[in-house]
């Protein structure tokens, strides 16, 4: 073969070398999460520190409310190698008690007492879900949780009003329920952490 059929064939060559390992990554995630039944999922908090203790004997009690307005239940969906939807995920757990569960986890690890009488929290929980995209040879599983936080007196004034925003991100080779949870889980976690954080969220519960 001459040099300049072999540049040729080299070159005729390339996008078939290059599609391979697309093709293989796709496959991956193809045949690794594509089943077109609905997926489940068992959501959990796990506090990610020790927290401090910040409540004081006068620190008035608190109860949690958690209102669902998410537009959907699902809180993902499975994709395909050509990132085409095969079916939902939905939790197992029902998440706005999960979410309620976070929150009073933390405010009993920082000293303060549930009860009513005292501060009232809030949470309005907008978006819980996670999303897979396609990459060259891998995917990426993104999951994010939106909520306000509102902190209000016995009399009904507001002390403490913000929106929370969390997230989690990983690379992934299987776009199913399994890496759905996972980052659904570490998004929640990011969220409540942020909430606890802000010293006026605590600032707002010590007193009436």
């Amino acid at each position: 073969m001459s040099l300049k059929h072999a540049d040729l064939a080299s070159r005729a060559s390339a996008p078939i070398r290059i599609a391979i390992p697309a093709l293989l990554a796709a496959t991956l995630l193809l045949f690794g999460g594509c089943a077109f039944t609905t997926g489940h999922v068992d959501l959990a908090y796990q506090p990610t520190t020790q927290a401090t203790k910040l409540a004081t004997p006068e620190s008035p009690r608190v109860t949690v409310v958690v209102t669902d307005k998410r537009p959907t239940q699902a809180v993902g969906q499975k994709i395909n190698g050509f990132g085409i939807k095969t079916a939902d995920i939905v939790s197992n757990t029902d998440v706005p008690g999960t979410l309620k569960s976070a929150f009073e986890t933390e405010l009993n690890s920082r000293g303060f007492t549930e009860g009513a009488g005292g501060n009232a929290i809030s949470v309005s929980l907008d978006n819980f879900e996670n999303q897979f995209t396609l990459g060259f040879f891998s995917g990426e599983s993104t999951a994010s949780i939106g909520m306000r936080v509102t902190v209000k007196r016995p009399d009904g004034s507001v002390a403490y009003d913000k929106y929370i925003t969390g997230q989690s991100k990983d690379w992934v080779e299987i776009a199913g329920e399994g890496n759905a949870a996972r980052e659904l889980n570490a998004a929640m976690q990011d969220g409540v952490s942020k909430v606890f954080s802000d010293s006026a969220f605590i600032d707002s519960l010590k007193k009436t």
